[in-house]
């Protein structure tokens, strides 16, 4: 691998004229020396060292040709997922450029590779951070899975207010998992919203002239068909001490007695209702207090509503 390496190396920059012509110069070279300095680093065995230049390098100046020598790196470090994405990127930004052997080398070690790697989809809360063995993938949700060495791995959920929620998962090559994690820590949040409560809007006087007028006219009605069933009592009375007299007569003046006496009832039961609603509505005609509070808040099991009244 050292062979490959030192072919990208030499000819990492001496087609770097391109770049000059989107980069500036000052940023060009600070490129081209953390490029040697990878290179360097690369040939005393320091590989961790050497993938800090190179990302550094590429982030100045991002040549396609740095991301073989990335992909080089990852390798010496046996980290495959991160060798697969920097080959894959390689191709994909080199293009045409690419020369054809170079492609058919290149895709041979993605084949490869493909075997050495699982992915993760990873299921969380909008908005939560997600890591991966510690390293920051993305925020939830993420665009594609994540593409991890077969091993062990730590998946962590960060929301803002809550403590970090992590699981171990085991991925094997070739392997896809969803892991769920996190996907209730929003709806924990609690929200609480406190205000005065302003004085209620007046309702008028309309509906308590409307009961005392109802009250009045029906006293006064159950009054006045009182005093007719007493003159009808009074009528049959009299109809009973003379004679002759027929039953149809004495059950006509019943009749008028009756019905009289019912309508005089029904009155005063209306005017007794309509005297309550009356006064109801007279008493609660009392302005609030600027003091009363309301508290409104959220829940997962639902929202609430308390204060003082």
């Amino acid at each position: 691998m050292e062979v490959r390496l030192a072919a990208i190396v030499t000819l990492g920059f001496a087609l770097g004229a391109p770049l000059a012509v989107a980069q500036p110069q000052a940023q060009l070279d600070e490129a081209k020396a953390h490029f040697k300095s990878g290179a360097e680093l690369y040939d005393e065995n320091n590989f961790r060292g050497a993938l800090v230049e190179f990302q550094k390098a590429y982030e100045l100046a991002p040549s396609y040709k740095i991301l073989f020598n990335i992909g080089q790196v990852d390798m010496e470090l046996q980290d495959y997922a991160g060798a697969l994405t920097a080959y894959a990127r390689y191709l994909r930004e080199g293009g045409p450029d690419v020369p054809r052997e170079r492609v058919t080398q290149v895709s041979g070690e993605i084949d490869r590779l493909r075997g050495r790697v699982g992915r993760l989809t990873i299921q969380s809360a909008a908005g939560a951070e997600i890591l991966v063995d510690d390293a920051r993938v993305g925020y939830a949700p993420l665009p594609e899975p994540v593409v991890v060495n077969a091993g062990r791995h730590q998946v962590t959920v960060r929301v803002a207010g809550h403590a970090p929620e992590a699981r171990a998962v085991d991925v094997a090559g070739q392997e896809q998992l969803t892991v769920v994690l996190g996907n209730e820590l929003p709806a924990t949040r609690v929200v609480q919203v406190e205000h005065p409560i302003g004085p209620p809007k007046p309702h008028g006087n309309t509906r308590i002239i409307v009961a005392w007028t109802a009250a009045g006219v029906c006293a006064v009605a159950s009054a006045a068909f009182g005093l007719l069933a007493h003159s009808d009592a009074n009528d049959l009375e009299t109809l009973r001490n003379t004679f002759p007299v027929t039953k149809a007569q004495l059950d006509d003046q019943a009749s008028k007695q009756t019905t009289a006496a019912a309508l005089a009832d029904g009155f005063g039961v209306v005017a007794l209702a309509s005297a309550g609603f009356a006064l109801y509505f007279t008493l609660t005609r009392i302005p609030a207090q600027a003091d009363k509070m309301v508290q409104v808040g959220f829940t997962p099991n639902g929202a609430f509503v308390a204060g003082h009244f």
